[in-house]
């Protein structure tokens, strides 16, 4: 799911575009899953030092697999004690806050980790019970992801919505609408040659969506003791 999907296509498709701008030689993705996120790092990124960090031992042996060259812990971004000595010139964090009851406490230890950069993403528009048998706690504006993070002890550059009309609309009301079996079944098996056609047409579609607008919400910030100024730019 998270290599065909069209939604994690577009998401992180879109924190690559934003991540071109930015200059670090070290990453660390927080809730790294299987390394999908990562191996697109490398490609584009070559001298760049990856690692990531994931709560599920299955998901961080699936990228040490993958991603040799790599360093990849657990971290319990609520429980667990950052380890002594992690800085990283750039933090992504995509699609992981809102599974996280308590998000400022996750931020707080992004923070300490964060070397330049924190490039974040977040669900928006409104939360719905699909959402919360996803595991979402919440979903974000930009006004509360900003907040939250200046809280937290960053200073935002830049924090944007995208995805409308494909992915925010179309997309989202189109599984909305599909049963919920249908919907977990998604992830499961392999993908059949109809299925990946089906699902490459809406990645495809999703090159339709304004940069500006929509319900996914990025982040970009900078943590407060880089030599920044806090200064608010519009979103």
């Amino acid at each position: 799911m998270e290599v065909y999907a069209p939604a994690p296509r577009y998401i992180r498709r879109m924190v690559l575009r934003e991540m071109a701008r930015l200059d670090f030689k070290s990453v660390l993705d927080v809730g790294c899953g299987e390394g999908t996120l990562l191996q697109l790092i490398a490609r584009r990124h070559p001298s760049a030092t990856l690692a990531g960090c994931e709560l599920s031992e299955t998901a961080l042996l699936t990228c040490r697999q993958s991603i040799p060259n790599g360093h990849f812990f657990r971290l319990d971004l609520e429980r667990d004690e950052v380890p002594a000595g992690s800085s990283y010139d750039l933090l992504t964090c995509v699609q992981v806050l809102e599974h996280v009851q308590d998000d400022l406490t996750a931020l707080t230890k992004i923070r300490q980790m964060c070397g330049k950069y924190a490039l974040i993403s977040v669900p928006g528009g409104k939360l719905d019970e699909r959402g919360r048998r996803n595991g979402h706690y919440r979903h974000y504006t930009t006004a509360d992801l900003r907040a939250k993070m200046e809280r937290t002890g960053f200073h935002v550059r830049r924090i944007f919505t995208c995805g409308w009309p494909m992915h925010s609309l179309v997309y989202r009301q189109l599984v909305r609408h599909l049963p919920q079996d249908t919907v977990e079944k998604v992830g499961l098996g392999r993908y059949s040659p109809a299925k990946k056609a089906l699902l490459q047409a809406f990645h495809f579609l999703n090159f339709l969506n304004l940069p500006f607008a929509g319900t996914e919400v990025i982040a970009v910030a900078t943590p407060l003791d880089h030599g920044t100024t806090p200064r608010r730019r519009a979103d």
